[in-house]
């Protein structure tokens, strides 16, 4: 796909999901104490502005930051779904978290390049969890919430597996491995993070650690897989 295949389809997306809000169903109290906490940290993780990125992508290709700009909205998106959710079981937003805050400083040093993988390591993650947290609730608004959402990161991966194609085209091949391995070494640290504050989730969805690290690195192995300049 191109750049403009790209923002094709992101503008094709762009409608709100028609998803069961009249569900009714209210989380029990061991669901709560699963799922609400975790979610609010997600919520928050999605809810990233991309100004800086948006500034870097502008200088390289307008259509590629117009790409960008609908992939950043639908990032929002789901953030405003969750929040919704989080409203009809009367609960309220974070405001901040120290992981976000850790990777939003973790951005703010960063080129293109790293701030987009920084990135897709949290969508690569993002498969294993929402499909746990699938599993974890008998809510259909939120199990519905969760297939939205996986659906579209799986479009977001491969959108970012373009963008990392076409940022290391011209690398040497030497370079194109060392960032790969240091990207994996990454998603590596960022797996084990993800287990200790979203474990109750994941183990709630069916997973024991290992399902998670495996598929973790297959879901980044798959990533790297489809560009030719990883």
């Amino acid at each position: 796909m191109t750049e403009t295949d790209w923002l094709r389809y992101f503008s094709a997306n762009s409608a709100e999901p028609r998803l069961p809000w009249d569900d009714g169903y209210r989380l029990s109290g061991a669901e709560r104490t699963v799922v609400i906490e975790s979610i609010q940290q997600f919520q928050l993780g999605e809810n990233a502005q991309g100004r800086r990125l948006l500034e870097r992508a502008q200088a390289l290709d307008a259509q590629y930051a117009g790409a960008l700009r609908l992939f950043i909205q639908e990032e929002q998106r789901h953030s405003y779904l969750l929040a919704r959710f989080l409203a009809v079981q009367g609960e309220g937003c974070l405001s901040r978290h120290w992981v976000h805050a850790t990777f939003r400083r973790l951005r703010g040093f960063a080129g293109l390049e790293l701030r987009m993988r920084v990135l897709a390591t949290a969508e690569v993650l993002a498969i294993p969890y929402y499909t746990a947290l699938r599993e974890a609730t008998g809510s259909t608004l939120l199990k519905s919430i969760c297939t939205r959402i996986l659906e579209e990161e799986s479009q977001h991966l491969r959108f970012q597996a373009f963008t990392f194609g076409q940022l290391g085209s011209r690398r040497p091949a030497v370079l194109r491995g060392f960032v790969r391995a240091s990207h994996r070494w990454f998603l590596m640290a960022t797996t084990l993070l993800v287990w200790v504050e979203h474990g109750l989730v994941f183990r709630a969805g069916g997973y024991s650690f290992a399902r998670l690290w495996v598929q973790s690195l297959a879901e980044g192995e798959r990533l790297w897989g489809r560009g030719a300049y990883l």
